[in-house]
């Protein structure tokens, strides 16, 4: 919880001007700039994804943040021609993926969850939780980089199997989506909006 210290919630003025910030459109091809995103900025941004509600509290998400030469030029080959120097310029990358076998852990803290563990003796209940769950902690992590300052854009068209062997190398371990992260430079910035009256 150190990364998330510093962070109070907005006052009443500052509640539009936040909700612009977070929930803009991303732009179709975000323009960086050459601010490198430091190792303190990635760890905040891990633990406020970590912290968003998700059902029954499970956290079956694996991220690994991309920012090195060599990590992106692995990540290339498993990328779409069209998306491929975007997401190689970009300041970092992650990956979002889900662990299949989350489970395993999680019925050991559920104790006081009537049904919890006979419910994830189902593997098909295992696998859909571990998928919306993944998911939806991959959609916090965009908004969270949004709160930072940072910008955020998606990449869902990649070979999934390719990025997921590369990068996790454990079976168990599937890669969702992938998302650009950067500071975005001036001229990419989207218009604020003007408070409603």
């Amino acid at each position: 919880m150190g990364a998330l210290a510093s962070l109070r919630p907005p006052g009443p003025r500052t509640a539009t001007r936040a909700l612009g910030q977070v929930l803009h459109a991303a732009p179709r091809h975000p323009a960086w700039a050459p601010t490198p995103i430091s190792r303190d900025t990635l760890e905040q941004l891990h633990a406020l994804m970590s912290v968003g509600p998700s059902m029954i509290d499970a956290s079956p998400t694996q991220v690994l943040f991309l920012n090195s030469v060599q990590a992106k030029t692995r990540l290339a080959p498993h990328l779409a021609p069209a998306t491929r120097g975007e997401a190689v310029a970009a300041p970092a990358c992650a990956v979002i993926g889900y662990d299949v076998d989350f489970a395993e852990q999680l019925v050991e803290f559920l104790p006081h969850v009537a049904g919890a563990p006979s419910c994830f003796d189902r593997p098909e209940v295992v696998r859909q939780t571990a998928t919306r769950n993944g998911t939806l902690q991959g959609a916090y992590l965009i908004v969270a980089a949004r709160a930072l300052g940072l910008e955020a854009a998606a990449i869902p068209d990649f070979d999934a199997a390719g990025v997921s062997f590369e990068f996790f190398r454990a079976p168990r371990v599937k890669a969702t989506f992938l998302c650009t992260l950067g500071y975005p430079a001036e001229a990419s910035r989207p218009p604020r909006r003007r408070a409603a009256r």
